[in-house]
């Protein structure tokens, strides 16, 4: 089973502390529970989840009552979908902005896999453009490959200026 990801996890990493945290909350959400159950105090308090933590616990809960099974079953969704999401890396020519993340992230999601993680990575050699690893595919739209491509036009170029 995989569940759907939020926007706002876009990678490997992402996913890992996301389950990260869901596992730190059901462990209290456990104790808790149990304490609860036997009319005893708990003094630890709930752990401080990130809102997308948080946002995806709530709309877990909407499907049916929140328990530790129900906990420990977007647990293993999440890994589930970690371990069989397929991943692509963006490399990028400067480090890329939140929006463009989001945006490329989400094309990904609609027109490749809804589960899709995309890892983003900068190196100013290409000088703009990307680069795009899926799988054992490489696929180079930087401009440097461009220029150098077109190395012979490059010199006629610059002889001109």
């Amino acid at each position: 089973m995989s569940i759907s990801l939020p926007a706002t996890v876009s990678s490997t990493n992402d996913l890992t502390g996301l389950i990260l945290e869901v596992r730190e909350y059901a462990k209290w959400f456990n104790q808790y529970t149990n304490a609860t159950k036997l009319h005893t105090s708990y003094a630890h308090t709930q752990p401080e989840l990130s809102p997308t933590a948080s946002t995806l616990i709530r709309d877990w809960a909407k499907q049916a009552s929140l328990t530790s099974a129900r906990l420990y079953e977007l647990i293993t969704g999440l890994e589930h979908t970690k371990s069989h999401a397929p991943v692509m890396t963006i490399t990028l020519a400067a480090p890329a902005p939140t929006e463009v993340k989001k945006e490329l992230v989400a094309w990904c999601r609609d027109n490749i896999s809804p589960s899709i993680l995309v890892t983003f990575r900068f190196n100013s050699g290409i000088l703009g453009g990307m680069v795009v690893r899926y799988g054992s595919s490489i696929y180079d739209w930087s401009f440097r490959r461009a220029i150098m491509n077109e190395r012979h036009k490059f010199a006629e170029i610059l002889s001109r200026v």
